[in-house]
């Protein structure tokens, strides 16, 4: 596919005027200077993503670790590149980059500080300039331009410039090293550096292709987590129990429920009777609605001899006693009844998964036929690598076109990928789905779980009522499943077109000469300005599509998420929806509504955190979202999609709400289930780790 076109010449001479002999390292202002250009590439070459939210969030993490760097003499900068996979790398002069695919990946604000911090490392200890020798910094921006080259096959994600220069092994374990002291001083917990590996590792085990490119860019997890292990600040022979209690009480406090909970038994088994870990532990209880082991926590310190942690407990005591209550006078729904609307579900979900199957197929057939078809085309593409393209020429202009091309192309090809290989179908060899049909399947599968039981218990009584809006997600997301398909393959159809329309101005451009100032005549340029306009609108046409059908398949995503925070019990009493209130206000700091005001509007756990982002990507608030939602007779996924929000951003801000639950890292370690002796009720799905 299409990649930029970087003039060789230009770097040596540059290289010659920024690196005289013998010196054998870039100066800082040469660094920057070589950092914005190459930034200028990648800007010109990739999508950046504009959301504000999602850059929000990342600057936000950014600016806290950059506060602690020692190098003060770089511009520090970081963009969102709208690709897939899994990964983050840094060039020169500060500049850094992370893919969206990491951030829809990563499972805490922590694990993000973790990536950022290990490619600040890099820029801090300036592997990428301190070569030893100028013929090692040459093979290095020779590096570097390859990538580029014209239509070298897999121009998506350009810039594997983590790969920028092959940096050693050594050097990024000595970045996992200085990322692990910024992150300890910006007041982020190091262990999450550590989780982020293991995450990893249980994809790279997988072989998963979302996370291949960072793994040619980075050495493999099971290496790092050893290095890792041994840096003082994750060394447990070396961290006191007051140092991981310290963390762990950070993680509640960021209402990292699930992992906190797990910090904190872990603590106690050494300390059995820490006040402030026996607190914090009965409160990660409640949030995960353990009431019966947060009553037993509590009940251990309430027999404390301060009367401040008594009073403390026993207040937290009467709360679980006042839940209990309530549970008690729950009267059970009419069971006929919605066991007829989980059937008639059933049924929408096996009409959905029968009218994907042959579009997959279908789709998957036309994604091939493009790939082959860009291949063909490929070596139609005359070579200007080594021609110096003066600024302000006429073959300047055609080489930002073709730029533009490229990224129409790859943009295309990516989002329609999603749309038609990520909704999934129904493996003919077991007649089971897999893809987003999987998870719909799952979730209608633990909301049916229940029913079967008998007595049916009264934590699962109490989420009865949100049943049927659980239930209207999941339709919904059936019906953007097979939408997402139809635009996919639609899409398809359009870059099919449009690469015909690249061909035909590949193949008059390659009948253009160059005269004596490496320029396009006027004549030549004249002819070829039709060609590339009509390719220009066909291939940027086609991106426009692919992007509506991504968008149709991140709707689904969202709306399943919502289903799955509702199915979490937190609207089932005012103490466990106050958690859920804390780990929305905790990031946003948005105005909510009260418990008597969710249960008057009929408003679903799942709904008011959609609704809270939304609000926080628009500056409203939630109470407007859902007010605006109720009279229009939309949801408020639809009612996000309406006002243009990017529904990506919201399905991985509504994937870190839910993983505040969910997130056990130990789990990674333990592929087949959780460990011996954990509840497999709470130890985490990451539906994150799964895409």
């Amino acid at each position: 596919m299409l990649r930029r076109i970087i003039p060789i010449a230009v770097i040596v001479s540059l290289l010659g005027a920024i690196c005289p002999s013998p010196a054998l390292a870039l100066s800082t202002q040469s660094e920057v200077e070589m950092g914005r250009a190459y930034d200028q590439q990648i800007v010109e070459s990739s999508v950046v993503e504009t959301d504000p939210l999602l850059n929000q969030w990342v600057q936000s993490v950014s600016s806290k670790l950059w506060a602690q760097t020692a190098r003060k003499d770089v511009p520090y900068s970081i963009k969102i590149l709208n690709e897939d996979d899994i990964n983050a790398f840094s060039t020169l002069g500060g500049f850094v980059y992370v893919n969206e695919g990491l951030l829809d990946f990563v499972q805490s604000d922590d694990e993000l500080a973790g990536v950022i911090g290990h490619e600040t490392g890099h820029i801090e200890r300036r592997h990428a300039v301190t070569m030893q020798n100028k013929s090692q910094l040459l093979n290095l921006l020779f590096g570097i331009a390859s990538l580029f080259s014209p239509f070298i096959y897999n121009f998506g994600n350009i810039l594997q410039a983590g790969a920028l220069a092959k940096i050693s092994r050594t050097d990024e374990l000595q970045a996992d090293q200085y990322g692990l002291l910024l992150m300890s001083r910006g007041g982020f917990d190091p262990e999450a550096m550590l989780t982020m590996q293991q995450h990893l590792g249980a994809l790279e085990g997988e072989h998963n292709d979302l996370v291949t490119k960072y793994f040619q860019d980075h050495p493999g997890s099971g290496a790092r987590v050893s290095h890792l292990l041994g840096y003082s600040e994750l060394d447990p022979t070396k961290t006191t129990s007051q140092e991981r209690l310290v963390w762990a009480l950070h993680d509640l406090d960021e209402a990292r429920y699930n992992v906190a909970g797990i910090e904190l038994t872990d603590i106690l088994k050494k300390d059995p009777n820490n006040p402030q870990a026996l607190l914090g532990l009965g409160q990660a209880q409640l949030a995960l609605g353990l009431t019966n082991k947060s009553a037993q926590t509590l009940g251990e310190l309430a027999q404390s001899s301060s009367p401040q942690v008594k009073a403390a407990a026993q207040q937290r005591i009467e709360a679980l006693r006042a839940m209990e209550v309530r549970k008690v006078d729950l009267t059970h729904p009419n069971l006929t009844a919605l066991d007829q609307k989980m059937k008639a579900a059933q049924d929408v979900q096996n009409q959905a998964q029968a009218q994907i199957g042959a579009r997959h197929d279908q789709g998957h057939s036309q994604l091939n036929s493009l790939k082959q078809r860009l291949d063909t085309i490929s070596y139609e593409l005359p070579d200007f690598s080594r021609i110096e393209v003066k600024h302000g020429s006429r073959l300047e202009a055609v080489q930002r076109s073709l730029s533009g091309m490229s990224r129409s192309v790859n943009s295309a090809l990516q989002n329609m990928t999603a749309a038609i290989e990520q909704v999934g179908t129904v493996d003919p060899r077991t007649n089971k789905p897999n893809g987003l049909l999987a998870e719909n399947a799952a979730i209608l599968s633990e909301m049916q779980a229940p029913l079967k039981t008998s007595p049916i218990p009264s934590d699962s009584v109490a989420v009865f009522p949100s049943y049927p809006e659980m239930l209207s997600q999941l339709s919904q997301a059936d019906g953007d499943m097979v939408r997402a398909v139809d635009a996919g393959r639609a899409s398809a159809m359009q870059l099919d077109e449009g690469l015909g329309d690249l061909d035909a101005f590949i193949k008059r451009l390659g009948q253009v000469q160059l005269n004596y100032f490496n320029d396009i005549s006027e004549i030549d340029y004249n002819a070829l300005v039709p060609y590339m306009q009509k390719a220009q609108a066909s291939l940027g046409q086609a991106a426009v599509s692919a992007s509506q059908a991504n968008q149709l398949y991140n709707m689904a995503r969202a709306r399943q998420l919502s289903a799955r925070i509702t199915m979490l019990g937190v609207g089932t009493s005012p103490q466990r929806y106050s958690t859920l209130q804390k780990a929305i206000n905790v990031r946003w700091n948005v105005d909510d509504l009260s418990y008597i005001d969710m249960l008057h509007d009929n408003v679903a756990p799942g709904d008011l955190t959609a609704a809270s982002i939304v609000a926080a990507d628009l500056r409203t608030s939630p109470q407007d979202i859902i007010r605006e939602a109720h009279e229009s007779h939309r949801g408020v996924i639809d009612v996000a999609n309406a006002k243009g929000m990017h529904a990506e951003a919201l399905e991985i801000f509504m994937g870190l709400i839910y993983l505040d639950y969910t997130d056990d890292p130990a789990k990674e370690k333990h592929p087949s289930g959780p460990p011996p002796g954990q509840n497999p009720t709470n130890a985490g799905i990451s539906l994150r780790s799964s895409r």
